[in-house]
């Protein structure tokens, strides 16, 4: 197997000028030791670790930990999100600038998504599907969904969007994004277009 990255998305409405789509990748390092077996220390009751929950000091104790490790992540944060249906519009566009990234600019074999409802999850596939047809995707370009509590990679970034979140909407109090902010790529697309 090749290189893997895993995924997981955000909304985010409140404190940002234009509402914005993020979805983003945890890309490990091979080399070094696993980033979601460091994370796992913050998890609380229900079993999965989610940047909402955290108290200001655990964000900052997340990102100290994840500043600590050599691992890349790729954000596509898709802003304004549409009237209507358009948080899932945003969602495949995402997703198709995110995978051409992925296997591009990073070696990305592999995705893993956390699974939604079954419908959202086949239109992902589908996204997938196309560009493969398209040229744009090799057809070894693999994506799999998965239950959050079934992978503990699928928590890593949770924490990196999170905290990027609350950089744009102004309510990163203690200055976390710029522990990581050298880590990650941050893409901005017009899912309007």
């Amino acid at each position: 197997m090749g290189r893997v990255a895993y995924g997981d998305e955000s909304v985010r409405r409140s404190g940002v000028s234009e509402s914005v789509y993020f979805l983003g990748t945890y890309i490990a390092d091979e080399d070094q030791s696993d980033l979601a077996d460091a994370l796992s220390v913050y998890v609380r009751q229900g079993g999965k670790l989610h940047w909402r929950d955290h108290t200001p000091r655990t964000k900052r104790a997340v990102c100290e930990t994840i500043s600590e490790h050599n691992a890349k992540y790729l954000v596509v944060a898709a802003s304004p999100i549409p009237e209507g249906k358009g948080e899932e519009r945003a969602r495949q566009q995402a997703l198709h600038c995110l995978s051409v990234m992925l296997e591009g600019d990073f070696g990305v074999d592999s995705l893993i998504l956390e699974r939604r409802q079954q419908t959202q999850d086949e239109k992902d596939k589908r996204t997938i599907a196309l560009a493969q047809r398209n040229k744009v995707l090799t057809s070894g370009f693999r994506l799999t969904h998965r239950f959050g509590h079934e992978d503990k990679h699928l928590w890593v970034p949770d924490q990196v969007i999170g905290a990027l979140g609350d950089h744009w909407a102004g309510s990163d109090a203690g200055d976390n994004w710029s522990m990581i902010a050298d880590r990650v790529w941050v893409e901005r697309i017009d899912p309007r277009r």
